[in-house]
């Protein structure tokens, strides 16, 4: 009978010994099978990393990730700090070969004589392998995928570098993944600096972030540090002098910080076009590292200079936008997409479209200039009916007879409105296209007062060619971008064109610094050179200030969402000096040179610019009966001789209204074509 029952319990147990063989080995297959290719899959692990975006000087921008994430080489993690993770996490790490199999029984025991679910049997690399490879769900499968993947990692992978791959996986809470991050998020400390004690609260967050975070429960996480302390005493990892030091040692737990985004009217745009090139997964695991066009200091000089703007500090619900272009490279250096800008909002800098007014208008002169017509020409500043239609100056006042020069300083709207229709509208629209302006225009004589609709970024682009000589420069965001290796696998090239005559910019440029030195915009003077030209629409509903030095071009826009009037507001006296304010903080950061405008200079070298002082009442050369003259520059080919004396008693006659003619022009229409034409012909 015994014999009968021994070999019952011998057959019983060979049969549910080979039971549990059979089922672990149809796991393990099912495990392989279910697994991609373990060998390839370990071999490639990489940690999740954000992509950073990086502005033009090396400084980090802003990262785009799910989480928050830098990764640490092993050798910057001192020694004290990796043992503190080994004493409560794995103390047989260095020696085992991915599993504690009596840790691993133990806890077992426990579980089962409690009936409550016990933590702390895994190993270092069982828990790489679960964080790094696998979900948490609590399955037998994914406990049998698991210790695949710990045996492949172990064949793999060296200790250190499996310490490393832990240390920069596991979670810290707060968002917080891998040492360098906690350390920097916890304590504001590079891994270095951080010392034993500290080293001991930080190996104790991941085991319940929630109840162990400093930040959340500082008693809590206390307790396990002298946890942690006395671990590393017990298991030999510290001496009993080092464990008195520490366990008495003040935890200075950083302050936590609100998220403050660098420059989110820049980011959001780079993210824009970075989800077009690549997969979400690329870009919020990939670790890609962005080189953007972005100057950080020239960034926080113009919400410095835009939020300290008088208007802005005024009225609380008046917008705007800012956005500066390098003139040599097309590289965005700096922009203001409006007030209290937050990522995902409306970027008012590119994408509102809004009517530039008399910004518009160095189009319209640049076309005569390009026609031959120099900026001494006198145009009728009278009034003007164009069928029903009568256009007005700003102030409602006419000033008689004025030069081009004169004209655009003071930004008369009949001055335009002649020269444009003078010098045929097809013309000025082809300068506005070339320059840059994409936007629809219209084919009618109101485009002289700007009532196009284009964006703050538009019209930036559209002066670069009046800044660097003529050459029109594609608007750049990103220089390049680098994959995880440091491998560049995306870059943007610089993209020139010349489509206007140096010569004939630089005499736009010089009238547009007679608007900064003596008209509209000298508020936006910073006393460097510098040129400019204001813009104000009907009933003061946008103000805008488009101006360059000879290495930046920078448009400013002021106005209200719903289109409502600035109070009291032009383009003069409200985004001129706020120009003026960040062009004096560049300067003073030495960022912008005070060099001339070379291709300006190259002109009088060569003589063939030459400067002249104009009698602005006629626009001939002053002479000792001038009383208001300006120093003008002219083409070497088209240098006034005559003085302004020698017409004093007839130019009056000259300019007189005559009767409109039989093609039905008005008066001021036919004394301006009278004049261009003879003007001319006398060239």
């Amino acid at each position: 009978m015994l014999k009968k029952i021994k070999i019952f319990i011998i057959s019983s147990f060979l049969l549910i010994f080979a039971s549990i063989m059979l089922i672990t080995s149809v796991l393990i297959i099912k495990g392989y099978r279910d697994l991609p290719n373990i060998d390839k899959l370990v071999e490639q692990y990489d940690p999740i990393i954000p992509t950073i975006i990086y502005d033009i000087n090396g400084d980090i921008i802003d990262k785009l990730s799910r989480e928050n994430r830098d990764v640490a080489k092993i050798e910057e993690v001192p020694l004290h700090l990796q043992n503190a993770f080994l004493a409560i996490e794995d103390r047989k790490f260095r020696h085992h070969y991915g599993f504690d199999f009596k840790r691993m029984v133990s806890g077992t025991v426990i579980r089962i004589a409690t009936f409550r679910r016990m933590q702390g049997g895994s190993t270092i690399t069982q828990q790489l392998a679960k964080n790094a490879f696998l979900s948490h769900e609590r399955k037998i499968m994914r406990k049998v995928k698991e210790a695949l993947i710990t045996i492949e990692i172990e064949r793999k992978y060296t200790k250190n570098e499996i310490i490393e791959k832990y240390l920069n996986e596991i979670y810290f809470g707060d968002g917080s993944y891998g040492i360098k991050t906690a350390a920097k998020h916890y304590l504001n400390k590079n891994l270095s600096d951080v010392t034993l004690g500290e080293a001991a609260l930080l190996a104790g967050i991941p085991n319940r972030p929630e109840k162990y975070s400093p930040f959340k429960n500082l008693e809590n996480s206390i307790k396990r540090q002298q946890l942690i302390l006395r671990q590393m005493l017990k298991f030999g990892f510290i001496t009993n002098e080092e464990y008195e030091i520490a366990k008495k040692e003040t935890i200075n737990v950083a302050k936590v910080k609100e998220i403050n985004y660098k420059a989110p009217d820049f980011t959001s745009i780079i993210a824009d076009k970075i989800f077009k090139m690549y997969t979400e997964k690329e870009i919020y695991e990939g670790g890609l590292k962005i080189y953007t066009t972005l100057d950080l200091r020239m960034q926080e000089a113009a919400k410095e200079a835009f939020i300290n703007a008088d208007y802005i500090k005024k009225y609380p619900k008046l917008e705007g936008a800012l956005i500066t272009i390098d003139a040599e490279n097309g590289y965005v250096k700096a922009i203001i997409g409006g007030r209290d800008f937050k990522r995902g909002n409306f970027n008012r800098a590119i994408m509102s479209k809004r009517q530039p007014g008399s910004s518009f208008k160095p189009f319209i002169y640049y076309s005569a200039l390009d026609l031959g017509y120099q900026m001494n020409v006198v145009v009728e500043d009278s009034p003007l009916k164009i069928d029903s239609w009568e256009p007005k100056n700003f102030d409602n006042k006419n000033l008689n007879n004025m030069t081009m020069l004169e004209g655009i300083e003071k930004s008369q709207n009949i001055v335009a409105i002649k020269i444009l229709k003078k010098t045929i509208i097809k013309n000025a629209i082809n300068v506005a296209k070339k320059a840059g302006i994409d936007s629809d225009i219209q084919y009618d004589l109101t485009i002289a007062l700007g009532s196009i609709s284009i964006s703050p970024f538009e019209l930036a682009t559209s002066y670069v060619p009046f800044a660097n000589g003529g050459y029109r420069v594609k608007p750049i965001f990103i220089r390049k971008i680098e994959d995880r290796y440091g491998k560049t696998i995306y870059s943007e090239k610089i993209e020139k064109e010349k489509i206007f005559d140096s010569n004939k910019v630089a005499l736009i440029t010089h009238m547009l610094k007679n608007v900064v030195l003596y008209g509209s915009g000298r508020r936006a003077y910073a006393g460097i050179e510098q040129a400019g030209k204001t813009g104000t629409t009907n009933n003061s509903t946008n103000a805008w200030f488009s101006g360059y030095t000879p290495e930046y071009v920078t448009t400013i826009y002021l106005g209200y969402d719903n289109n409502e009037s600035i109070q009291y507001g032009t383009g003069g006296g409200v985004a001129a000096p706020i120009w003026g304010d960040y062009t004096k903080r560049l300067i003073q950061k030495k960022i912008i040179s005070q060099k001339p405008f070379e291709y300006y200079e190259d002109g009088l070298k060569n003589k063939s610019l030459v400067y002249k002082t104009i009698d602005l009442d006629n626009g001939l050369l002053s002479d000792e009966t001038t009383t208001v003259k300006r120093k003008a520059l002219f083409s070497s080919e088209k240098i006034p001789v005559e003085k302004s004396g020698k017409y004093k008693k007839g130019l009056d006659s000259f300019f007189k209204d005559e009767e409109p003619n039989s093609n039905n022009k008005s008066e001021s229409e036919s004394t301006i074509d009278d004049f261009l034409n003879n003007f001319f012909n006398n060239q």
